[in-house]
């Protein structure tokens, strides 16, 4: 395992995205529930490195501003910026460099030289291509450590290499590379090669500086390549490997809408695959879409048009379906949540059943043995073991003991137009249908409530509270017109 000082990463993320017909810079764009910047940054994460160097040019600031954003919604953990730096919290320092001279991948390097030359090795990453696989990137850099190359790139054999860089050979050597050929620049032989370079690099970082600084400019756009420091170290004599990866979709790039659709569909089978091999039942493969920091135990069952994102843990024995959404949730073993439920930023405990149509809204606590039904919303609240919602309310800041029965249609009244405020409501109570709860106010353990009240002031345990008018009926001064009668 590296040593503190000893890995820094370089994310290239400078590129105008032209392909993609947005006013959004490429590496901004969604894939699933976060950008494709953001979702490499949190796979290398888990390399520990020292440093994580962002090379930005098109729309610099929008992309700082969007990945702090981001990072603290979905954490490596938090950043702290500071002009263009931010901490990882006990993790890796994300250093920002903006690219003057837009001219390719090797200036891009070449600008980003300061950042990590103090660092033994490099790895160089493309910011649009978050496809691989965190273990793949441990092996290549076990691999790379193991043999001690100048280089090692990771490669994959594609049926249709297209415009992918081809890696040529050097036969003598295990994995050695002779030659990264670029498509244009490639003999019909050469064009044949179904191995090509996904852009992804470990350097030593010493050789990496040499070679970059005798790159020059090539092709029509006069830019700088990246690849030919690869060249560069072959003619200084260095060794270049070449780690190979098994499936093709890790180094897929993304250069359109069309590419990120693609992407989408990749990841999304790869993640419903592994869960199957795990023992969740996915109902309908095509019409489920889960996201890969989602954790599902075993016999629980994903009914079609199900959306699941974000850190979301799901326990054993559940169900799950048809349709809705949960996000960022801990579902414990054996709960149930129907039909268009919408669950965020929440706890579900163990036995509970939520929807069909419920809203679980950040810092709600549900159960166990709860029950949350149709057209109910719980805001930041706890729902104690075995209390029912059952219809048509919304709880929000209360504290909720056991075996509380709520009708249908209360309400918490929780915000006065300034400030929100807390509901307390004791163990056994029954709150009748069509009640008002105005914070603050607490009703006590076993009291009952009157359908149709609005409670103010605090309920003692075991009393009944009745807050609404007398009914009144008086006869009319004036009886109404009869009906017209409906005439054909």
């Amino acid at each position: 395992m590296p040593q503190k000082n000893e890995l820094g990463v370089l994310i290239l993320a400078a590129g105008l995205g032209t392909r993609m017909k947005s006013d959004l810079p490429k590496v901004l764009h969604m894939l699933g529930d976060m950008p494709l910047l953001t979702r490499v940054i949190k796979k290398i994460a888990h390399l520990n490195p020292s440093k994580i160097v962002i090379v930005v040019g098109h729309k610099a600031k929008m992309v700082k501003e969007a990945l702090g954003g981001f990072l603290e919604k979905y954490p490596v953990k938090a950043p702290h910026f500071f002009g263009n730096r931010a901490k990882v919290r006990g993790k890796a320092e994300i250093v920002f460099v903006t690219q003057k001279l837009l001219k390719g991948s090797g200036r891009a390097v070449q600008e980003a030289a300061p950042e990590i030359k103090k660092f033994r090795h490099t790895l160089v990453l493309c910011g649009d291509a978050p496809l691989f696989r965190t273990e793949t990137l441990i092996k290549m850099r076990a691999f790379y450590l193991k043999n001690r190359p100048d280089c090692a790139v990771l490669t994959a054999d594609l049926a249709e290499p297209g415009g992918y860089g081809r890696i040529k050979r050097d036969p003598p050597k295990l994995g050695g590379v002779e030659a990264i050929i670029e498509a244009p620049d490639a003999s019909p032989a050469e064009l044949a090669i179904k191995e090509v370079n996904s852009g992804a690099y470990f350097f030593s970082t010493r050789a990496l500086l040499a070679a970059i600084k005798r790159l020059k400019r090539k092709g029509s756009k006069k830019e700088y390549y990246l690849t030919d420091s690869v060249e560069n170290i072959l003619k200084a004599g260095g060794q270049v490997l070449a780690f190979k990866t098994s499936d093709e979709t890790e180094i897929t790039g993304i250069n359109s809408r069309k590419d990120l659709a693609g992407a989408y569909k990749m990841l999304n089978k790869r993640v419903l695959e592994k869960l199957m091999a795990g023992g969740v039942t996915i109902a309908d493969p095509e019409n489920t879409y889960i996201e890969e920091g989602v954790k599902i135990g075993r016999d629980t069952v994903v009914a079609p048009g199900m959306h699941i994102r974000g850190a979301t843990v799901i326990g054993k024995n559940c169900k799950l379906g048809p349709y809705g959404l949960v996000e960022d949730c801990k579902i414990e073993d054996g709960v149930e949540i129907k039909f268009f439920s919408v669950l965020t930023l929440s706890r579900v405990r163990k036995g509970s059943v939520i929807g069909p149509f419920a809203h679980l809204r950040p810092a709600s606590d549900v159960g166990p043995d709860g029950k949350v039904g149709n057209f109910s919303e719980i805001k930041k609240s706890r729902i104690g073991r075995g209390s029912k919602v059952p219809h048509l309310s919304y709880v929000g800041d209360t504290e909720m003991g056991e075996r509380v029965n709520v009708g249908a249609g209360t309400i918490t009244c929780n915000y006065n137009g300034s400030a929100k405020h807390k509901t307390i409501i004791g163990k056994r109570a029954f709150i009748g249908s069509n009640t008002n709860l105005v914070a603050p106010v607490k009703v006590g353990a076993g009291a009952r409530i009157a359908a149709g009240s609005t409670i103010t002031e605090d309920v003692p345990p075991g009393t009944l509270a009745l807050a609404r008018a007398r009914q009144i009926i008086k006869k009319l001064k004036k009886r109404p017109a009869p009906l017209e009668t409906h005439k054909r």
